[in-house]
């Protein structure tokens, strides 16, 4: 039986338009010049942030009140979102269910949808929504599957649509294709337009985006994202205000509610988390509840309504790294433990740094003395002897010499600061 959960307190408050408006960053973000001014302990988030450090998170951050209270790693990192991606989709499906154009309740049968594998008469009954539900009962192959998926699926036929939870690949890419044939607009270009721009993504290119297809098991593709934490973090602040931003109701309040805070089906393997539109729910009950776009190692956009609180957090899969869902939730609990009261009534804001601001000035390489700007969003350094040259991005704190065999690796400082000492490797 479905069973349907709904966090229902912040749901009944009304949240001022002006309150709103304080809470939306600029251009670019806005950074409490002290943890404390925002009610947090920096010492305790020193300890958070070396944890973050030890259990591989490659980008984190802590949205309190429409402001940063941290921001560790590589934050303008365009890291792969992995399923993060069907959260990005449930989005920008909330335009047109708000405007009547989508009907959830239709059938796929009404829709004509037929795929590789033909689709069964009383496959043909499952609505949109049990699609966006992971409910429709359809287990025919999928782009984009791991081997655990494959394993889980169960037998065509096996469970009538909306009866049975299935985290079901089939129904995540076909709903991306039934809302391309509803927008009639590419799914990309539609999320740039509607969300990407509007919410001023700094990151967002559409070259990040592509479309994964595997034709000898559906045709339906995935839709592969890579996006950064700063650009997640504008997303989760937009769920946060209920769809608002800049005093503009983007998506109604009701989208959120039903796509992203009520949980339609529990996950019998992991105890304690829902699953609403392809979002998951905190269901354990513990005072930070919270929901979340999630995806392979981690890569988590989570909404804290109680706290006015977004966290993000990536892992860079590129090396195959992971974060474990044991370590995450200690990683969150670490910064909440940090918290020490509301935030001061005038706390002193500054812009958040950009990456690779922290890596100009004049540094000791080798016995040699050399100087690094930043033109046009790239390192440049000079050096006596050897002139000008460019740094490119190679990892963590570590650049490539431009047509050179030669990468320098800078070294972290309390805080984040970087030290004025380079290791040079050939």
């Amino acid at each position: 039986m479905l069973k349907k959960y709904t966090f229902s307190l912040l749901l009944t408050l009304i949240i001022p338009i002006a309150f709103l408006l304080a809470q939306n960053p600029g251009s670019s973000w806005l950074q409490y010049a002290v943890p404390e001014e925002a009610g947090w302990s920096s010492e305790k988030l020193e300890e958070a942030r070396l944890f973050a450090d030890s259990i591989g998170s490659a980008a984190f951050m802590v949205i309190h009140d429409g402001k940063v209270v941290v921001s560790w790693g590589e934050v303008e990192r365009r890291f792969m979102c992995h399923s993060v991606r069907k959260s990005l989709l449930m989005a920008l499906y909330g335009f047109y269910v708000d405007k009547g154009i989508i009907d959830i309740q239709t059938t796929i049968g009404e829709l004509g949808i037929e795929d590789t594998h033909q689709i069964r008469a009383d496959e043909k009954k499952a609505t949109i929504q049990n699609l966006l539900q992971a409910r429709s009962g359809i287990y025919h192959p999928a782009a984009y599957e791991t081997e655990a998926m494959k394993k889980a699926r169960p037998a065509r036929g096996s469970h009538a649509p909306g009866t049975f939870w299935y985290y079901n690949n089939w129904d995540f890419n076909t709903s991306c294709h039934i809302l391309m044939r509803h927008s009639r607009k590419d799914f990309f270009q539609d999320f740039k337009d509607r969300i990407a721009d509007p919410l001023g993504f700094q990151d967002f290119r559409l070259e990040d985006t592509y479309y994964h297809l595997e034709a000898e098991n559906s045709q339906y593709p995935a839709y592969p994202f890579r996006l950064s934490a700063r650009d997640m973090a504008r997303f989760g602040q937009w769920f946060l205000q209920m769809g608002q931003w800049n005093g503009r109701q983007l998506i109604s309040a009701d989208w959120v509610k039903e796509s992203a805070m009520t949980s339609y089906s529990e996950d019998v393997r992991r105890p304690g988390w829902g699953y609403a539109y392809m979002w998951w729910m905190n269901l354990y009950g513990d005072e930070h509840f919270n929901y979340s776009a999630q995806g392979v190692g981690n890569q988590a956009i989570i909404v804290y309504p109680n706290d006015n609180t977004v966290m993000i957090n990536r892992t860079n899969t590129f090396e195959g790294d992971r974060v474990s869902n044991t370590n995450l939730r200690k990683l969150t609990e670490m910064v909440f433990a940090a918290r020490t009261g509301e935030a001061s009534e005038s706390p002193r804001l500054v812009k958040l740094p950009e990456q690779l601001d922290k890596y100009v000035g004049n540094f000791l390489i080798d016995g040699r003395e050399v100087k690094i700007t930043k033109i046009d969003g790239r390192l440049r350094a000079y050096t006596e002897g050897r002139g000008e040259y460019y740094l490119l991005p190679a990892g963590k704190h570590r650049f490539v010499v431009e047509d050179a065999q030669l990468v320098y690796e800078f070294k972290e400082g309390q805080y984040g600061k970087m030290k004025y000492e380079v290791m040079l490797e050939r």
